[in-house]
């Protein structure tokens, strides 16, 4: 059956100011009702194993599964060097590893420019591959995200060519609803250089890659009184996971934005509930 997991992403406003902690997140989605919770490595306090301990205990506590760990990466122009990127990730392997977490959430990056691209794409290859041997050691897959801001992988074409380049059995794909070429999560409206209308069919792109999906992130926006999404349309993004027998995560990102949603403590609720119902199939 599939599992509603919260996003400590969602809230970082909040543990930036100290208004919340992490642990303090992890009690909310049991407030919530959500199964599981996915953290990113820039919400953590610290990174010492004595934190840490105290994050394990509190999944437990929660009665939560802990969904995903992040660490958001840029491989095909790294700012720091490529050296400075890969040990980013293996400090996040080790992190992951010892909260227990399924999978590690990365980045491909993007190109210095669209004249980079080609080159870029086989420099991520390497990287991301090289981070799966890596996360192999401690039977961590490590899943590459979909993310459209003229990134590397902003299409599903994209992400099928990623995928088979890597080629190695610990790579894995996460599905973000939001961060195809095309959708409402776009940094772009039309077409940019190298890209046709075609790229922009964001649902073509879900539909394309729903069936590698190991994890999938449930973007929202602007949701309605009863938690449905304006702008994205989830009763068929759902037919597309329900078609490929998807029985795993869904992550909830709400990225409130330029969309103008309501304050998360009255839109988180609403977005739970709607997701409960379409878990159900209603």
């Amino acid at each position: 059956m599939i599992k509603i997991s919260d996003y400590s992403l969602n809230y970082s406003q909040q543990i930036r100011s100290g208004e919340l902690s992490v642990v303090g997140f992890l009690r909310q989605c049991r407030r919530l009702g959500t199964d599981a919770a996915s953290l990113h490595v820039s919400n953590l306090e610290d990174t010492s194993r004595e934190y840490l301990k105290t994050i394990r205990r509190a999944y437990l506590d929660n009665g939560l599964s802990m969904s995903m760990f992040t660490v958001s990466t840029n491989f095909g122009n790294p700012r720091d060097g490529e050296k400075a990127e890969f040990e980013k990730a293996q400090q996040a392997v080790w992190i992951a590893s010892f909260l227990g977490a399924p999978i590690l959430r990365v980045f491909p990056g993007s190109p210095k420019d669209e004249s980079d691209r080609q080159a870029a794409f086989g420099r991520a290859v390497d990287a991301v591959r090289k981070v799966c041997i890596e996360a192999e050691e401690f039977g961590l897959p490590v899943g590459l995200q979909n993310h459209n801001h003229f990134h590397l992988c902003r299409t599903g074409d994209d992400v099928l060519r990623f995928r088979e380049m890597v080629d190695h059995p610990n790579f894995t794909f996460l599905l973000d609803t939001g961060q195809f070429a095309g959708s409402p999560g776009a940094s772009y409206d039309k077409p940019p250089a190298g890209m046709t209308e075609a790229d922009m069919d964001f649902m073509e792109s879900i539909r394309k890659t729903a069936s590698i999906a190991s994890h999938v992130r449930v973007k929202f926006y602007k949701p309605r009184a009863d938690g449905s999404e304006t702008n994205l349309d989830y009763p068929k993004i759902f037919d597309i996971l329900r078609g490929v027998h998807y029985d795993g995560i869904i992550d909830i990102v709400y990225e409130p934005g330029r969309h103008g949603g309501d304050d998360i403590q009255v839109a988180m609720p609403r977005i739970v509930g709607f997701l409960q119902k379409m878990v159900r199939g209603g």
